[in-house]
């Protein structure tokens, strides 16, 4: 039994130059399959040729200061936050799901009293003796809000915030582990705040 596909190959056997679109409205068939016919009767092993495609190189991707920070913080290699952010894009955002809740019962002051001792006891590590701290950030910002007011010195919001946040890590360099990382980061990111504020950048 002959069927369409046949009769169609036979049509540009014998006529290896006629007009597709004529064929395609002879046999009642789409133009696309009229072509891809054609092809094959031109060409028998173009039906079992895959088609080359075109490798696309991977949109690079350039990372904001705020990430770059923010990788360094959790300790991940800049390539490989850029890796993870690429097959983020254009993925839809779901919120994540609200971890389970403890019954009250399993909660006791015990385990809560150890728990803040055990967290206290690492920041002091890090960060010295909290009394020692505060007397050392406390002086310096009695020291700069003087110095401001007898030369009427006047600062926006976040500025100053900026400044006290700034001192506050640099009492926690003094006064604990200079070699931790996070406060060095920390005061070049509330600068970056201010100075990207200041040049129309809001963050």
């Amino acid at each position: 039994m002959t069927t369409v596909t046949d009769k169609i190959r036979a049509h540009f056997r014998k006529h290896p130059t006629a007009d597709v679109k004529k064929a395609a409205a002879k046999f009642n068939q789409p133009v696309s399959r009229i072509y891809k016919l054609r092809a094959e009767v031109r060409d028998p092993n173009a039906a079992e040729t895959p088609k080359t495609t075109r490798k696309r190189r991977p949109r690079k991707i350039v990372l904001t200061t705020s990430q770059v920070m923010i990788a360094k913080k959790l300790g991940i290699p800049l390539d490989r936050y850029a890796q993870e952010l690429r097959k983020l894009k254009g993925k839809k955002w779901m919120p994540p799901e609200p971890l389970p809740v403890p019954e009250p019962a399993t909660w006791t002051a015990t385990q809560e009293g150890g728990n803040i001792v055990a967290t206290l006891n690492q920041r002091a590590v890090d960060y010295g003796k909290f009394k020692d701290g505060a007397a050392l950030m406390q002086g310096i910002k009695r020291l700069l809000a003087d110095h401001a007011q007898k030369h009427g010195k006047t600062f926006t919001d976040d500025q100053w915030e900026a400044l006290e946040m700034i001192v506050h890590k640099m009492a926690r360099i003094v006064n604990g582990n200079p070699d931790k990382v996070d406060h060095w980061v920390d005061i070049a990111g509330y600068a970056k705040l201010v100075a990207d504020r200041l040049e129309g950048v809001e963050r």
